[in-house]
């Protein structure tokens, strides 16, 4: 969590350097929110419960370090494992981090529910050359936590942003930013527009 909280700080701080060529993540990239899901998440007090991220076993990975390898899964930045595994706990650390305030109270409880499709990160070889995109897709859902019913959704998403690549790439690396850091501040920021956490007390910074 504290990572992460780096990482966004970091972010920042690129954002606002005048001798940095680095651009700061745009959450709003090729994002399409849900409407209304901000006022019905405050109207109906949600209280998260659990946060539920799936990603099926059907999903293909490769591990060759070519420019845009064919499968659903490329992620590089663990050692070499079950990649189906690395990118749940990516993706989760994400999403309870930027849900962290909605646990406390409310009286509704629910559950989020994120099934992914697709998550690109890039190979070696791309990031040191000519960089590319980070491709997070992934289908959403609300559910009441007792009965399991649906309450919003299930709605695909697609958080795709550009990625750095080349001398951009060392730049950021030497900052102490990596793949995983710009891909969990494009996770949290767009669950916290969604969720209609930007003008709650926090202490996420963005």
């Amino acid at each position: 969590m504290k990572r992460i909280a780096a990482a966004i700080l970091g972010l920042a701080a690129l954002g606002v350097s005048a001798c940095s060529t680095i651009a700061p993540v745009d959450v709003t990239q090729n994002v399409t929110l849900p409407t209304g899901l901000a006022a019905q998440a405050q109207d109906a007090d949600w209280q998260v419960t659990e946060i539920n991220v799936l990603v099926p076993d059907t999903l293909t990975v490769s591990e060759a370090n070519g420019i845009k390898p064919r499968a659903d899964i490329v992620w590089r930045e663990d050692p070499l494992g079950n990649r189906h595994e690395q990118v749940q706990a990516v993706v989760q650390e994400a999403m309870a981090f930027a849900l962290a305030p909605l646990t406390e109270d409310g009286t509704t409880p629910i559950t989020v529910e994120l099934e992914l499709t697709r998550f690109h990160a890039l190979t070696e070889r791309t990031r040191y050359t000519i960089g590319g995109e980070h491709e997070i897709e992934f289908i959403f859902t609300v559910r009441h936590a007792d009965t399991g019913e649906a309450l919003t959704g299930p709605i695909p998403v697609d958080l795709t942003f550009r990625a750095l690549g080349g001398s951009r790439a060392l730049e950021a690396e030497a900052q102490g930013i990596y793949q995983r850091d710009r891909i969990q501040s494009q996770i949290a920021g767009w669950a916290r527009a969604e969720f209609g956490l930007s003008t709650r007390p926090t202490e996420l910074l963005f």
